[in-house]
């Protein structure tokens, strides 16, 4: 997959697109919907399928955060398109001039002039250009007359439910710790990775080993305990993860704990993926480690209860 990396005065040589415009924060099943409509009429029409993404996320840009608010890193999205055989990956930067474009300008300047779109899918409550003017009509309206075709999809709605699939919905699932929500909307256990840093030891010391990561730049979920999937040298193991700050060693930092059953191997240094299955209970402060070590054996057979082990 060939990455762009563009802002509103880059040149851009490819030509002839078949392009999806969104964030696809999350590539949750209206995503997958946008994308298998475009890999469809790319190959109708013997076109690159592109997508054409935005860093920072708009809502971050107007609301100057910076961080826990998209649902993957960077790299989990390229991951993602790779594993989807997207051709090209254009990752416009959203900065003040883009922001100050009007819909007209967002069509002439940047789909038709730098982009030179043939195809654009877009789902249906896709917005552009400055004060989020843009939509589907005047897409529309431009493509009869500056040769290239619009394709709509219409939202993906959740099964007997008047919503429909939305990253906005799954954010909300995840910091309030309804996995199984979010994993269903997903279509996918939403995970963090990171590389696994030496702690304290003191899990280890109660017979609790844990494999810790300091969370990446993306939503961070409810405080607590989880039944997990762990991915480390491409296997897979069972296990219990707690995400927080350790209030019971007077922790100050936030830190997934996981502890991997029947494992002892030394993987420090290594990276480790984190799948989150469903929440087991919220973060607590005991009164000392003896306290603690028995609810984490209650955490455990919670677990495997879950797991069928």
């Amino acid at each position: 997959m060939k990455y762009y990396k563009l802002d509103t005065q880059s040149q851009f040589e490819e030509k002839n697109l078949c392009l999806a415009i969104g964030n696809f924060d999350g590539f949750h099943k209206g995503h997958t919907a946008i994308l298998n409509l475009l890999k469809k009429i790319a190959n109708e029409k013997n076109q690159p399928t592109a997508i054409m993404s935005f860093n920072p996320h708009p809502r971050e840009f107007f609301q100057n955060k910076t961080e826990n608010f998209n649902i993957y890193t960077k790299s989990d999205k390229i991951n993602f398109l790779k594993k989807f055989n997207i051709d090209i990956y254009v990752e416009f930067t959203f900065d003040k001039n883009l922001s100050e474009l009007s819909a007209n300008q967002f069509v002439e300047n940047i789909l038709i002039d730098k982009l030179d779109i043939k195809n654009v899918v877009v789902g249906k409550d896709f917005k552009f250009g400055k004060d989020r003017i843009g939509n589907f009509e005047i897409l529309k309206n431009y493509s009869v007359t500056n040769n290239f075709n619009v394709h709509l999809v219409e939202s993906v709605m959740l099964s007997n439910s008047l919503h429909k699939f939305s990253s906005s919905l799954i954010r909300e699932n995840i910091k309030n710790g309804e996995m199984q929500k979010a994993n269903f909307a997903l279509g996918r256990h939403w995970h963090m990775t990171g590389l696994i840093v030496e702690g304290d030891k003191r899990a280890r010391r109660i017979n609790f080993p844990t494999a810790n990561v300091i969370p990446g730049k993306h939503i961070l979920p409810r405080k607590g305990v989880y039944c997990i999937e762990a991915y480390v040298k491409n296997q897979k193991y069972l296990g219990i993860a707690n995400f927080g700050e350790r209030p019971t060693v007077d922790g100050s930092k936030l830190l997934l704990e996981t502890h991997i059953f029947n494992f002892s191997e030394e993987i420090y240094g290594n990276e480790l993926t984190v799948q989150f299955l469903t929440f087991i209970r919220a973060e607590h402060k005991f009164a000392n480690f003896e306290e603690l070590a028995k609810q984490i054996k209650k955490d455990i057979e919670i677990a495997k209860k879950y797991h069928n082990i």
